[in-house]
């Protein structure tokens, strides 16, 4: 008896003593939709009761190491999903984790968040400093101008610019828009928008996560001053065929989802039928983008020919004329699971704009207006044909590897193109047979991008997580500008063809010395052959756990860009711009950025604050101000000069109960400073803007969704022109000069936009079909875009160009959930 107790006690000292130096668990898992059982990228995962928590990688997955033993409660979100909570113990940790997440009508979010299951459309305010995520659900959901639009929707974030009824590009914190990397599934995109700026050249429904860092951005993203803006695409369901179909007032759309096995393959169109169809609301885009449908215009040659998209348009005086537009864009992507480690994907992007003014021979007069071509007289032409077309397309392959729990590896190369290509062309005869002419003018711009990346990621331990990789671009740029006629026997051609190599490498250390305190470290260095010069890029950022519901969260970091789009000033009409490589005579631009915020997360609502400043160097200014006797310029200079940025943005959202939004408001002051512009005296920077205000409310009751938008911006500066004069040349010609004031020394009216949106879900055993109704400036607010002058009168002459009015518009969407099974269903399921 004594012996059995002695050996009963040793076998319980042996299991205790097991149980107390069990070694920590690596807790991994993966992050899928329930309903596809595609991948979640970006989604949270946290240990409750500890306080540890991993963001899932490009392919869904995270780790958590040196996890103790016991039962802990897990928590797993992502936007527009339900949040997942589950306490699991020690056994079931051990094990690889799957999550099935289902859709929500929770539509925005940062990468944290706290789970609550009344939470709505709110954001919530990220982790880290300057980033926010956004949800295709809240995008569908926002207010639109015809066509549902991610950009316009992040216009109304506080980092964003959203003061411009014709334009869908970014102006992050004072920058330009191509100051914005554009990433969809790893390509870049040089031309983000469609409908001359109008609408943004994404198609939602092809997208699943999207990803803004408004500045301090990490260092595996490089090659741009402000922003980055990280888009993945819909890999499409791997169990069920799936399709959906909408169409608007514009055009018409079209997805399918189609299982392979191990993999999918998700096809997204949407084109536009305004060559066919032209509405209302496309007769009053068409109109607020500059462009004529039966109407006469007067402006003269050289006055706003293109350098970027919509070239072309109103460069002469005109005769009626009936334009035919239209624009498309196609998403393709293909994935394959060949392995549970490996993840293949294949990315296809095409979208283009076609725009056609051609006329014929105008009665009583030349192409140019009753005097003919500008600068001839006596002339009768043949008519005139007018062509602008612009786009992107562009493919990326993809592999990503899990080479452990703790060690994955993700491989790209991606090609991408822009083109924009404008032509005008015009031949006649003299009055009474004599001799004829022929006038022609082309404008090109191209950008060849061939990327190769490889990402790393490494958990060394909880606390030490090391990121590293590196970027190659071969990048082409080509620019040709030609003019002739041999009316007078005179031409002018401008031409640039760049190419340049960037070699980049990077390094990140993300440190958690205590749960409450993260430090991450990094540097980029990047070599570019054009210049033979290896540019430094160090980044830091902290956050600050100061208590459970209050972070502190800092930034600093230096960026170049090598590649940028320069403006092609005109301050008659406006301006159009066109892409450069940097050289050594147009030196790539710096940014440094400096960045401090709170965040305080309530259960109900959050409060986000951060200043912010950046100064810039090598910014580049593009400008041709002389002009021969054609109109067309004759110099062409470029210049470059410093700015400085500074800014403090607020934001509160609440993100529970029925009625969801958010209120916010941006406070900043953008300044250049150009030798060679008004005696090197800083200017107002194009993008300055003092005040921006904007408030978001959504109410969701039952099927019914409505929500309201409101902007304020206090106005924009432009450079005014003050006199018009001619100076006549030792060839007996004479040369006309335009004599402007300060640079973007005065101010445009304010902005003021309201919008409306209210849609209704129905659901049927087969389909779920949407039917939404979307209002526009619902005050008809009639907002200046920007100002003519007519020089020829005294006084000046000035004419406010207004934007958009009151725009209604409707969309309806069809989804069907199972294909096969409605096909099964109706023709012969039922045998």
């Amino acid at each position: 008896m004594r012996l059995a107790l002695i050996a009963l006690l040793c076998c319980a000292a042996g299991t205790l003593h097991a149980q107390g130096t069990r070694r920590p668990i690596s807790f991994v898992g993966v992050v899928r939709d329930s309903a596809t059982g595609e991948a979640l990228p970006h989604a949270r995962v946290t240990i409750v009761d500890i306080g540890r928590s991993a963001e899932t990688n490009a392919d869904g997955r995270f780790v958590l190491v040196n996890v103790p033993v016991a039962t802990h409660t897990v928590r797993v979100h992502y936007i527009g999903y339900r949040p997942f909570e589950k306490a699991l113990d020690g056994d079931a940790m051990a094990k690889p984790l799957t999550v099935a997440l289902v859709r929500s009508a929770v539509l925005l979010a940062g990468t944290k968040t706290v789970a609550d299951p009344e939470q709505g459309m709110a954001p919530v305010v990220a982790s880290g400093v300057s980033h926010t995520a956004i949800s295709p659900a809240l995008v569908e959901a926002m207010p639109s101008l015809g066509e549902v639009d991610v950009f316009r929707a992040l216009q109304m974030l506080p980092s964003v610019s959203g003061t411009g009824d014709g334009t869908a590009s970014l102006s992050v914190r004072g920058g330009s828009p191509d100051q914005n990397l554009v990433l969809l599934d790893g390509m870049t995109v040089y031309h983000v928008d469609h409908f001359f700026g109008m609408f943004s050249a994404f198609n939602n429904d092809a997208l699943k996560d999207i990803q803004l860092y408004a500045g301090g951005f990490p260092a595996r993203y490089g090659g741009r001053l402000s922003s980055v803006v990280d888009l993945t695409g819909k890999a499409g369901d791997e169990h069920t065929v799936r399709g959906s179909m909408g169409m608007n007032l514009l055009g018409a759309r079209g997805e399918m989802e189609i299982p392979l096995g191990k993999g999918s393959w998700l096809l997204s169109a949407r084109r536009s039928y305004t060559d066919v169809i032209q509405s209302g609301l496309y007769n009053k885009l068409f109109a607020a983008s500059g462009g004529t449908s039966a109407t006469t215009t007067n402006t003269t040659a050289g006055g706003n020919f293109p350098g970027g998209p919509g070239a072309g348009r109103n460069r002469f005086q005109q005769q009626t004329v009936s334009p035919t537009f239209y624009f498309y864009d196609l998403n393709s992507k293909l994935t394959y699971r060949p392995t549970e480690k490996d993840f293949l994907a294949l990315s296809f992007y095409a979208g283009r704009d076609n725009l056609d003014q051609s006329q014929a021979a105008p009665t009583g007069g030349g192409p140019f207006g009753p005097g003919g071509l500008v600068g001839t007289t006596g002339t009768t032409p043949s008519g005139v044909q007018d062509l602008t077309a612009w786009g992107n397309h562009g493919a990326s392959g993809r592999w990503f590897r899990q080479w452990s729990d703790r060690l994955s590896s993700d491989a790209l190369v991606a090609a991408s193109r822009y083109t924009s290509d404008g032509s005008r062309t015009a031949s006649g005869g003299a009055l009474g047979g004599g001799a004829r002419f022929d006038f022609g003018l082309t404008e090109t711009n191209r950008v060849d991008d061939l990327t190769f990346r490889v990402d790393n990621e490494f958990r060394v331990a909880q606390w030490s997580h090391i990121a590293f990789g590196t970027w190659i671009t071969r990048n082409r740029v080509t620019y040709d500008f030609l003019v002739n006629s041999d009316t007078t026997q005179r031409n002018r051609n401008t031409s640039r063809d760049g190419r340049a190599l960037l070699s980049a490498a990077y390094a990140q250390h993300v440190w958690t010395p205590v749960s409450a305190i993260e430090l991450t470290t990094g540097v980029r260095a990047s070599q570019y052959d054009a210049t033979a010069t290896t540019y430094l890029e160090p980044r830091l950022s902290l956050t600050a756990q100061l208590q459970p519901w209050l972070q502190w969260k800092g930034a600093w970091g230096r960026y170049h860009q090598f590649v940028s789009r320069v403006e092609n000033e005109d301050v008659l009409q406006g301006s159009r711009d066109f892409w450069l490589l940097a050289d050594s005579s147009l030196m790539p631009s710096a940014a440094e950025h400096r960045i401090v915020g709170l965040s305080v997360e309530r259960p109900r609502w959050t409060l986000n604050v951060e200043a912010y400043e950046k100064t810039l160097s090598n910014v580049a200014l593009f400008s041709r101000r002389y002009r021969d006797a054609f109109g067309v310029n004759t110099g062409s200079f470029f210049y470059q000069g410093s700015g400085n940025v500074r800014g403090l943005e607020f934001m509160a959202s609440k993100k529970a109960g029925a009625l969801t939004g958010w209120v916010s408001y941006t406070l900043s002051k953008g300044t250049n400073t150009f030798a060679a512009v008004d005696n090197g005296t800083p200017f107002p920077s194009q993008y300055d803007q003092r005040h921006e205000a904007k408030t978001f409310a959504a109410y969701a009751l039952g099927s019914w969704e409505l929500s309201a938008t409101t902007l304020y911006g206090s106005g924009r500066p432009y450079t005014a022109p003050e006199s018009q004069y001619e100076v006549k040349l030792l060839d007996g010609t004479t040369q006309s000069y335009v004599h402007v004031g300060a640079k973007n020394g005065e101010r445009l009216p304010a902005y003021e936009r309201a919008d409306l949106a209210v849609s209704r879900l129905f659901r049927t055993d087969a389909f779920d079909w949407k039917l939404g109704l979307s209002f526009y400036n619902v005050t008809n607010r009639r907002n200046v875009s920007y100002r003519k002058f007519d020089l020829s009168q005294s006084p000046v002459s000035i004419t406010d160009v207004t934007q958009l009015g009151f725009i209604p518009s409707i969309d309806l969407k069809v989804t069907l959930r199972d294909i096969k099974k409605v096909f099964t269903d109706s023709f012969g399921g039922n045998r």
